[in-house]
């Protein structure tokens, strides 16, 4: 059986889609150029169809500066683009965004970037891309995809963050920024409907309550049937289920101060597939389903259709609460303190564990419950003409439990873990950025870190009673520093050194008859060298960036067998180190009016530099002469050992890259249409370490459309959607198992989708 790859020949549609998406937008402007040519040339003006391009402003480094400004590999999407664009949570920013890679499995996340994510899929696990809202970091991976609802802006920082952004930013960050209450009385109310009995309602209310007091309503409910059918369970998996609601109040008692209170609550009741199976992990050894016995019907893939015995339910609940307040001290100088706090509770209720309508093993119940209080002080200052400085402390308490039953057929609750982690992070933080003349800059920044975390495990299994319980801190210091070089007002270059810092931890979900698996820091020196430039009266901006990321102890998730009791589990080593180098380059362009093309390219040179571990689907392999005598974390590695260097990494694809192109035109006195449409494109990518060419994703590629009809006002519009318009059958994640039968399972992405969303603003 081959492995799984796109079904409709990825790499073919590159060019077609360029070519449907060129069509769509050049079907667009000749209707433009008739109603030009009918004398409504001056409605033109009227419209949102703009000469040049928006300045962006962002604050990825603690103060409101424009893009141009920061030498940072930064991509800053607005809430506008999101909209159009159709991206609903952060996995949608793909589409957007260069060196970007996202996939789930289960309840886990994967997020990468530059091929750096996370190790585990557990509470102790960790990823190497921090996700903030509000100004507030995300405690762990699988609270790191949220919706989007009345979004300002999304900042994805690529490389090391280690001093501002800094909290285990070994790969990058994404911060999320919600619309702030204004003193205008607006408001707006959206209704969707599509395909799989779509319907969902958005909605905001802004208002002034008071002098220097403003308020903000925001609201989000979706239904869907979903797009996976269980053939066996007769029901459907991956439907949608969401409501969100967020209050805000914005306070200025004085010109001096500022205070905003921000209050999310999120219910999300929609059950994902998990994993479903694949298909074969090796290429001599047929899956359980393929034996000349198995009476069930095998999983069809390309029709969305699955068996297995288990209803596989999720229920989401999310609280989250921030509190900024602003002080301007002096008129140079500001204190900013963020206070956030998140209660964010998964509950797994009958997960299917052999992925078959065999009922032989589930768990009744995986529970994933996360509280965290975070607190940041944050001083800026301009020091007379020349230097500006960023300093600030920072400190997070979590509590995080991971309570997981599983049964089978005859034994129920035969495994009961119950583990619990507890962190406390404290870092100091200072940048300072210095005018050596009016075209260089030098900054210097660092970032101090102390991490303690203690981890406790309450285990029965086979009615044998285990009790685990470790303790540790982690300290480090990652310092930053850049160069730039401004000319002018619209051109930046600058090379750039910075240190990252991924803390070490405990992996909560191990092997229980052996001691807690402690792993350690990881650590990365990155280069980077930039250039960024707003050209031809900003009607074009562009970015090019080169970068070289050295990274050690790099935290790899492996598959070992407990030689005692032949059962396989999961372990983090830090036994890799690894060489990341690539080119990113972005543009954006308005040839005409109304008109605005952009897109993005990356080249990735991701590889493992000096690493062995042994590969379960293989276990009788000899060991590799170069893996004689290696170690990870100070232990041998068990025989059978294999060099993995030159492998490349998980969710690092040579080549990605995405295109999108609007265009806006008046058809009357009063509406216009806008047309987009987008495309994203990814080269083949690896779902382990061991590059197997069963657990990995063939190059493919995903179109997004939309049309839309409105006022030039915006008072009215209604906007027909397609994503993911060819179709596509892709895996967003996947991993193997081991043993006779050895198989593959993960996840499949989202098929077309398609509705009409009917706006009033008012």
């Amino acid at each position: 059986m081959k492995r799984f790859k796109t079904i409709r020949r990825a790499r073919a549609f590159s060019a077609g889609a360029t070519a449907l998406l060129s069509g769509c937008l050049i079907a667009a402007q000749t209707q433009a150029q008739s109603q030009n040519a009918s004398g409504d040339s001056a409605n033109r003006n009227e419209s949102s169809a703009s000469l040049t391009l928006e300045e962006v402003v962002v604050t990825a480094e603690k103060r409101a500066e424009g893009l141009q400004n920061i030498p940072i590999a930064i991509t800053a999407v607005s809430g506008a683009t999101l909209e159009k664009a159709g991206a609903k949570e952060v996995g949608d920013l793909v589409q957007l965004t260069p060196s970007l890679q996202f996939g789930t499995r289960s309840t886990n996340v994967f997020i990468a970037l530059r091929g750096i994510g996370q190790a585990g899929q557990d509470i102790g696990s960790q990823s190497g891309v921090t996700v903030s809202l509000d100004g507030v970091p995300l405690l762990n991976h699988f609270m790191m995809n949220p919706s989007f609802l009345d979004i300002e802006r999304v900042e994805v920082l690529r490389g090391p963050q280690g001093t501002i952004q800094g909290r285990n930013a070994t790969g990058g960050a994404v911060n999320i920024h919600s619309k702030q209450p204004t003193d205008e009385l607006a408001g707006e109310v959206g209704l969707t409907f599509g395909n799989y009995s779509r319907v969902g309602v958005n909605a905001f209310a802004n208002a002034p309550l008071a002098d220097n007091v403003m308020a903000r309503v925001s609201f989000q409910s979706v239904r869907a049937d979903g797009w996976l059918k269980n053939a066996f369970l007769d029901r459907r998996n991956d439907d949608t289920d969401l409501t969100e609601m967020r209050a805000q109040l914005l306070v200025q008692p004085s010109d001096v101060l500022s205070v905003h209170a921000l209050v999310d609550y999120t219910r999300d009741r929609g059950d994902p597939s998990f994993n479903v199976l694949l298909g074969r992990a090796v290429a001599d050894r047929p899956t359980v389903t393929e034996g000349p016995t198995y009476p069930y019907p095998q999983n069809d893939i390309e029709n969305l259709t699955v068996y297995f015995s288990e209803p596989n339910r999720r229920d989401v609940t999310d609280l989250r609460a921030v509190l900024n307040a602003k002080l301007e001290l002096a008129p140079s100088v500001s204190l900013s303190s963020t206070t956030g706090f998140i209660d964010h509770d998964i509950d797994l209720e009958d997960l299917d564990v052999d992925l078959t309508p065999y009922h032989s093993a589930w768990f009744p119940l995986i529970g994933l419950y996360a509280k965290q209080l975070t607190q940041e002080f944050t001083v800026t200052a301009d020091l007379g003409s020349r230097a500006d400085l960023v300093a600030g402390v920072f400190y997070m308490h979590g509590n995080a439990s991971e309570p997981l039953y599983l049964s089978i057929a005859a034994v129920e609750n035969l495994l009961v873990y119950l583990p619990t982690e507890k962190l406390d992070s404290y870092a100091g933080y200072a940048q300072l950025r210095y005018s050596l003349t009016d075209t260089l800059r030098a900054t210097l920044g660092g970032r101090y870190t102390i991490d303690e975390k203690s981890y406790d495990m309450d285990a029965t299994n086979s009615g044998y009673h285990f009790l685990l319980s470790k303790e540790d801190t982690w300290k480090a210091f990652t310092p930053r520093f850049v160069i730039d070089y401004a000319p002018s007002d619209m051109t930046m270059f600058y090379v750039s050194a910075s240190r990252g810092f991924k803390s070490g931890g405990y992996n909560t979900l191990g092997d229980i008859t052996q001691p807690v698996n402690v792993f350690d820091p990881e650590y990365v020196w990155n280069y980077e060298i930039g250039a960024k430039a707003i050209l031809f009266d900003r009607k074009l901006r562009t970015s090019l960036t080169a970068f070289y990321a050295d990274y050690s102890n790099l935290q790899q998730t492996v598959f070992r067998i407990n030689e005692q009791t032949g059962v396989r589990f999961p372990k983090v080593d830090n036994s890799a180190m690894a060489v990341i180098k690539g080119v990113e380059y972005e543009v954006e362009v308005m040839p005409t009016a109304g008109l605005k093309l952009s897109g993005a390219v990356t080249y990735l040179d991701g590889k493992f530099d000096k690493f062995c571990n042994n590969n379960p689907l293989y276990p009788d392999v000899p060991t590799d002469p170069e893996c004689v005598g290696a170690t990870a974390n100070g232990a041998p590695l068990p025989p059978n050992s294999i060099n993995l260097q030159d492998n490349r990494l998980t969710q690092a694809p040579e080549w990605q890259f995405n295109v999108a192109g609007e265009y806006a035109f008046p058809i009357s006195g009063n509406l216009e249409i806008t047309a987009r449409a987008d495309y994203k494109w990814q080269d083949k990518v690896y779902f382990d370490i061991y590059n197997n060419p069963f657990n990995a994703q063939d190059a493919y590629g995903l179109l997004n459309a939309s049309l839309a009809v409105g006022t030039f006002d915006k008072t009215w519009s209604v906007t027909g959607w397609i994503r993911n318009a060819l179709d596509e059958r892709y895996i967003s994640q996947a991993v193997t198992g081991s043993g006779a039968n050895a198989y593959t399972a993960g996840s499949i992405g989202m098929p077309r989708m398609y509705g009409a969303t009917l706006y009033h603003r008012f």
